[in-house]
């Protein structure tokens, strides 16, 4: 029995850290070091409920967020404690301020819905960010009808996924239960092409990398993941 069914994104977050809880952030993070280096204001957009905020205000980073959910806004203000974090969306945000880096981790990119949506994203992102600025962008890249089934200190988690090619799309309808209470969240994953990718960059007067499984690997139609590393010229 569902107890309730999520179309949008607003109440993931009381499941978020749940099963994020055992989440290789060590891996990430020894990656976005890496990646931003001693780029000592940052932004993370999408920033959920302020994990990578915490990581990196502890070890000495200025940093700020934003995230479209409110409910996520209010658990990332818990974590990063001088942050600012602000209700917003990453096509259109406006911050006074431009960053030495900007990150978005955990696939928040695919929740749009098309190549000019990226390009709008991209380009609003590149206006709040520095010359010589650092911008990473996590993508998820599984082209898979997969099914998943974990468990995380009881409470289960099982998504199904339907990719379809033609819009380049991945459904996921997730089935979290909770206790004794079973709650459904679907939502929908754009799933990127390398090349297309490319073409939007090429536009700007950037040097990027398209990486892969947190490495200094090539990434490929094939990756898991693609993790877009762009550097803004001075």
């Amino acid at each position: 029995m569902i107890d309730e069914l999520f179309k949008d994104y607003y109440k993931y977050s009381d499941f978020y850290d749940i099963f994020n809880k055992y989440r290789n952030y060590e891996r990430e993070m020894r990656f976005l070091f890496r990646m931003i280096k001693d780029k000592k204001r940052v932004l993370d957009l999408g920033c959920g409920t302020g994990t990578h905020l915490n990581i990196l205000e502890n070890v000495g980073y200025i940093v700020d967020g934003l995230d479209l959910s409110e409910n996520m806004v209010e658990l990332a203000k818990t974590k990063a404690k001088k942050a600012r974090i602000f209700k917003a969306n990453i096509l259109d945000y406006k911050i006074d301020e431009k960053y030495d880096a900007i990150i978005s981790m955990h696939s928040v990119f695919n929740h749009l819905k098309s190549y000019d949506e990226f390009e709008k994203a991209l380009q609003n992102s590149l206006d709040h960010l520095e010359k010589d600025g650092i911008m990473v962008i996590d993508l998820d890249n599984r082209r898979s009808n997969d099914d998943v089934y974990d468990v995380v200190d009881g409470n289960k988690r099982y998504m199904e996924c339907f990719y379809s090619p033609k819009y380049s799309m991945q459904i996921r309808t997730i089935n979290f239960t909770i206790g004794l209470k079973t709650f459904t969240f679907e939502h929908e994953f754009f799933i990127y092409k390398k090349k297309k990718l490319e073409e939007i960059l090429d536009k700007y007067d950037v040097s990027y990398a398209l990486l892969t499984n947190f490495f200094r690997q090539k990434a490929n139609d094939e990756s898991k993941r693609i993790h877009v590393v762009i550097r803004k010229n001075g």
